[in-house]
């Protein structure tokens, strides 16, 4: 046996209409005046520090597991990177997410917020506990969790919120934070996406309880796959890391007291990660000059609605992300046609994960405006700190004429 996909029938998927996302649009190559002769991705990751050095260094010394070296080295560069005392590599950033879950104790008969406007993953770690994600909508300025939808969402049963710093802009943490800490809540900084983000003078990753990083390639540092778990509390910083490995007891190793993982990162990825830490701010400074420059380019053409930053927070743009209404004269699936034609690869926003399949059934019939306008309406466009300003320039210039028709 296998196991079973789960699929919404016809009519269900007809009543979604636009939020479910057409097929991917095939991706031509570039014309001849883009100044490139291979198509422009949404994300390809700069390696060209001392990545190859480190990595030579693990299989000279013939360290490649996770007992490695660098990988100390790089849970600790990151920690003080992003602002805490501990940091605990893992081997993706979902199973970071489910860690920072299992490390607080939570399991079946407990809740957790989650905002229905995310990758899919930040409910998926609360599922696999067994405990239940609840969803909530967002505000619609970032896109990120909205404070008052997670009050209304918390019940006797609420244990924890994770909050995602949607597309690397802060949430707004202190409303946040405060409606938690009243409840005894504990709080989940969803942080994939926001590497070097500053909310208030804090950096992103530093403010709730535990925080989840993601190092998949498309992030701002990367290991091609990996995760990290942040956090300033020792003793729930302990528990996690017992349980990152199978949670072999300290005093004897085949000896279990806790149903444990096996989510290490390796010292070939662990290496990667500090040559690419070490650079961390310049990463941030290249997606954030990438941003002004979309923002300047298409900031007159109609119908976009473009991402912006809140005054007293450093957002880093993780991907730029658009709305598209009627008024740009063309839909959100049509534009991503039209640019893939043209060789720039696009990606649609976040399907909301109350109309996910797997999760359909037991939301059906409630509604989360925000998320679902975002769903049917947001993509986004090419983002990698290896842009060149030509490239920016040759996509915005394509946005503009499909939208001009």
């Amino acid at each position: 046996m296998t196991a079973r996909p789960t699929r919404l029938d016809a009519a269900r998927l007809e009543e979604l209409g636009a939020s479910v996302p057409a097929p991917e649009p095939t991706l031509a190559a570039p014309p001849a005046d883009a100044g490139r002769t291979s198509p422009l991705r949404v994300c390809e990751p700069v390696l060209d520090g001392d990545e190859a050095h480190n990595v030579a260094l693990c299989i000279a010394e013939n360290w490649i597991s996770s007992s490695g070296p660098f990988v100390h080295r790089f849970e600790a560069a990151f920690a003080e990177a992003v602002g805490a005392s501990t940091g605990i590599a893992t081997s993706s950033g979902t199973t970071a997410l489910h860690l920072a879950v299992a490390a607080l104790g939570i399991g079946p008969g407990d809740e957790v917020v989650v905002p229905a406007f995310t990758m899919i993953a930040s409910a998926n770690a609360v599922a696999y506990t067994g405990a239940t994600p609840v969803f909530a909508d967002s505000e619609g300025a970032h896109w990120n969790l909205d404070p008052a939808a997670f009050e209304a969402a918390i019940t006797p049963r609420t244990r924890a919120v994770i909050v995602v710093h949607a597309y690397g802009h802060p949430a707004q943490m202190d409303e946040i934070l405060a409606i938690a800490r009243a409840r005894g809540i504990a709080v989940i900084e969803d942080a994939a996406e926001a590497h070097g983000a500053i909310y208030r003078g804090r950096p992103v990753g530093s403010i709730g309880d535990i925080a989840a990083f993601s190092f998949y390639g498309n992030k701002i540092v990367t290991t091609g796959e990996g995760g990290m778990l942040t956090t300033n509390d020792a003793a729930l910083g302990a528990v996690a890391r017992r349980l990152r490995d199978h949670a072999f007891s300290p005093e004897r190793h085949f000896w279990h007291e806790y149903r444990g993982f096996s989510y290490r990162m390796t010292n070939l990825q662990a290496a990667v990660g500090l040559a690419q830490t070490a650079r961390l701010g310049e990463f941030v400074e290249r997606k954030r000059a990438n941003a002004a420059a979309y923002a300047a380019a298409l900031r007159d053409v109609p119908g976009l609605t473009l991402p912006g930053e809140e005054p007293d927070v450093r957002s880093v743009f993780w991907m730029y992300l658009l709305l598209v209404s009627p008024a740009s004269g063309t839909t959100r699936d049509g534009l991503r046609a039209a640019l893939a034609s043209r060789g720039i690869e696009t990606r649609t926003a976040f399907v909301p994960l109350h109309i996910q399949p797997i999760y359909d059934a037991a939301w059906r019939g409630v509604h989360f405006p925000v998320a679902e306008d975002a769903g049917r309406r947001g993509l986004y466009l090419p983002g990698g700190t290896g842009l060149s300003a030509a490239d920016i320039a040759f996509v915005a210039r394509e946005v503009a004429r499909a939208c001009a028709g």
